[in-house]
């Protein structure tokens, strides 16, 4: 700024500060003495007016001013309204609480604090004991199987007894199983009271043999030919042979998830009763819980009752009744039993018999057979004789009569060997002469 701002400044001050001595705000000269100051003494009650405050006097503190009484008692209750709330007893922290002991491992211990025990022991004993299951299921029977042709020495290791209820009464069977391959021997002692007196005529029966196939054999003594076998054919075997099929049991078993499981009286005991659909019927069955332990690869051994092979479980199960529905020839349920089973040594020996298969379906197929070429037989016997009687008497007639006679001949031979051929290859008695 240069000298003539600096005055104009100048100027400018010295008129406000006229202005402000004219109004009386800034004084002009020397301000004014300052008034005289009252002098009391600190204090009194002049003092404490003028506004003097003064710290209270100190307190003596060996001098009781204020009464000490017990708190809780009736005189601190009387003097300042104390209230006493009376707190629990505390809990001794080294004296641990009250807790029911009871043993572990009992329901006791689970219902009050949830114990879950594992018997390690018991696991393993389990796991051994399905291990051993399973090596059953998949093992075969330790027992050789039986001949497969009819001629041999068939063998067996398992004795059935079984009680069958039917509309004739209730009939005690005995017979022996084969756990290999399941063929199955009745012994004449164990039909006696199901087969009718007179059944065999003359002849005396000896056991009857269901092969493995299912075919079955009936063996004894006939009058005419001497000991033979008489094979009867599957479709008269004993029934619930289909069991033995193993695709057939797979498809009973696989039906039972979805055949309404409407049971008819069980046993008793340790069973399960199961309801399925075989081959065009019903069967209800009761098997034990516990597994068998005969080992076979067999689907089911017996007739109607012993060992089935559970393939839902990959175990192998005793059955100890069996309910056939409409089995009965009266419309009603069949129903048989276990009584016993248990290992027993049996044995037969078809070798020492004539094999007659006269009597299977094939064989009275082939009889019928001959049977129906009789008329047509007769009536070519017939003609000839016939023709025969026609010749001319004499010497003229000796040719034709010759012709003839040779033509009944060979008829007669025709037949004659049909009926030789049939029985040789059928096991009957054939007199060549």
């Amino acid at each position: 700024m240069n000298a003539r701002g600096w005055m104009a400044v100048g100027a400018a001050v010295l008129v406000a500060g006229g202005v402000l001595a004219a109004s009386g705000v800034m004084p002009w000269g020397d301000p004014p003495p300052p008034p005289p100051i009252e002098v009391v003494e600190s204090g009194s009650d002049a003092a404490r007016a003028a506004g003097e405050v003064t710290a209270p006097t100190p307190v003596d503190p060996f001098a009781p001013a204020i009464p000490i009484v017990e708190s809780g008692s009736d005189a601190a209750r009387d003097l300042v309204g104390e209230t006493y709330v009376p707190l629990p007893p505390m809990h001794d922290p080294f004296e641990l609480p009250s807790i029911p002991v009871v043993e572990s491992g009992t329901d006791e211990a689970w219902i009050a604090h949830g114990e879950e025990i594992i018997n390690v022991a018991e696991r393993e004993r389990l796991a051994e004991q399905r291990r051993r299951v399973e090596e059953t299921f998949r093992a075969n029977s330790p027992f050789p199987p039986n001949p497969e042709s009819e001629l041999g020495r068939y063998r067996f290791d398992l004795r059935i007894l079984q009680l069958v209820d039917s509309s004739r009464g209730l009939d005690r069977i005995t017979y022996f199983a084969n756990t290999a391959d399941g063929s199955l021997l009745f012994p004449d002692w164990a039909l006696d009271g199901l087969l009718p007196a007179g059944t065999f005529g003359d002849g005396t029966l000896h056991f009857v043999l269901r092969q493995a196939d299912g075919d079955v054999l009936a063996c004894g003594q006939h009058p005419d030919i001497g000991d033979a076998c008489l094979m009867l054919g599957e479709n008269l075997g004993p029934g619930f042979a289909w069991l033995r099929d193993m695709t057939q049991h797979r498809r009973f078993l696989d039906t039972i998830p979805r055949v309404p499981q409407t049971l008819g009286e069980g046993p008793g005991g340790n069973v399960q009763g199961i309801r399925g659909k075989g081959e065009d019927i019903f069967l209800q069955m009761w098997v034990g819980r516990n597994p068998s332990p005969i080992a076979t690869q067999m689907p089911f051994i017996g007739a109607g009752v012993g060992v089935m092979k559970d393939f839902r479980i990959r175990a192998n199960r005793t059955v100890h009744r069996t309910r056939w529905e409409g089995g009965d020839l009266d419309g009603g349920d069949l129903v048989i039993d276990l009584v016993e089973m248990e290992s027993a040594r049996m044995e037969r020996d078809t070798s020492l018999y004539r094999i007659v298969t006269a009597f299977t379906a094939e064989g009275l197929a082939e009889a019928m057979a001959i049977g129906n070429q009789v008329p047509d037989l007769v009536g070519q016997a017939r003609a000839i004789q016939e023709a025969l009687d026609a010749c001319p008497a004499g010497r003229t007639g000796a040719d034709c009569r010759k012709f003839h006679r040779q033509r009944m001949k060979e008829l007669d031979q025709r037949m004659r060997d049909q009926a030789l051929d049939f029985g040789r290859r059928h096991g009957l008695p054939v007199d060549a002469d």
